[in-house]
């Protein structure tokens, strides 16, 4: 990420299918090094270890090549031998081949040295904190479905926990951003939440189907999918608990265009019974859909 002249910073993120542009503010802070870091993917953040090991070498290697004899059994003019003496010297591996020969090496190398320490602790430090953050395995439903739930048409979105664990104190919530024009004429983005048939369990353990009623004070009531587009309406469902493993806070969330909301669809039922006692769910099922024909109970 660069730091764009000032009042000219620009910052990206996604908002459900759609990108957006963040233009103007201040989109860069040095001290947001560390979450940045934390926030990236896993090649991104060996790309930046990578860069960092490579551009501290390069540098020392310049600082040793710039005077000759700073570096005993170097070959004179040769930068790749200076390279790889700072490469040993930053890794502390002391091979005895060369060795700093003037008061200037010396210097350089204690200074290499020290930046390395920092550089490893630094690496470490982070590689351990994005090891140790806790994550979910909490799946969303590819798309979200109307049906009749008790004969109410209802906006539903199903979600599993992937891992074989718990997570307690689970609470969803679920909302709406659609576009809204004023009296005045005057365009804005407003957020509506969603009064769910339950927004909080004490053990989230396998599926649980979020469900909304469109009822007369719901705001999609008297919508249709036209509607949706119209409006560019955008369903936000996030679910956050404590995981039993990690014994902490953890959470996910996901996000459905007007495209991804099927009206007149059911889930298929994905909860059967062998043997009278042991229960079976069925993930390859977990996203299917047919076409809602009659009102009837559904797993929740």
């Amino acid at each position: 990420m660069s730091k764009a002249p000032y009042g000219h910073r620009h910052g990206h993120f996604r908002f459900g299918n759609s990108q957006i542009k963040r233009v103007g503010g201040k989109t860069w802070d040095w001290n947001d090094v560390y979450h940045w870091m934390l926030a990236m993917s896993w090649p991104r953040f060996f790309f930046v270890v990578l860069l960092l090991y490579v551009s501290t070498n390069l540098v020392f290697a310049t600082l040793f090549w710039l005077q000759p004899g700073s570096v005993a059994n170097a070959r004179a003019g040769v930068f790749l031998d200076h390279f790889f003496f700072s490469v040993e010297t930053l890794a502390t591996v002391g091979y005895g081949f060369m060795n700093p020969a003037t008061l200037y090496g010396h210097i350089v190398a204690t200074c290499e040295i020290l930046l390395g320490m920092a550089e490893v602790a630094v690496v470490a430090g982070l590689m351990f904190s994005r090891f140790a953050r806790p994550t979910t395995r909490i799946m969303f439903s590819r798309v979200a479905v109307v049906c009749k739930f008790n004969g109410v048409p209802t906006l539903m979105v199903r979600t599993g926990n992937e891992r074989n664990n718990l997570i307690l104190e689970a609470e969803v919530k679920a909302s709406i951003v659609k576009r809204e024009t004023t009296v005045e004429g005057q365009e804005y983005t407003r957020v509506y939440d969603l009064k769910l048939e339950r927004d909080r369990t004490s053990v989230f353990a396998l599926s649980w189907t979020v469900m909304h009623q469109i009822d007369a004070n719901s705001p999609l009531y008297g919508k249709d999918i036209d509607d949706l587009f119209r409006e560019g309406v955008t369903l936000m469902v996030s679910i956050s608990g404590i995981d039993d493993t990690f014994n902490d806070f953890v959470h996910a969330r996901h996000t459905y265009t007007p495209e991804e909301i099927m009206w007149g669809y059911r889930f298929v039922d994905i909860l059967s019974e062998r043997d009278g006692d042991v229960r079976l769910i069925n993930f390859d099922k977990f996203h299917d859909v047919i076409i809602d024909v009659a009102p009837r109970s559904h797993e929740h």
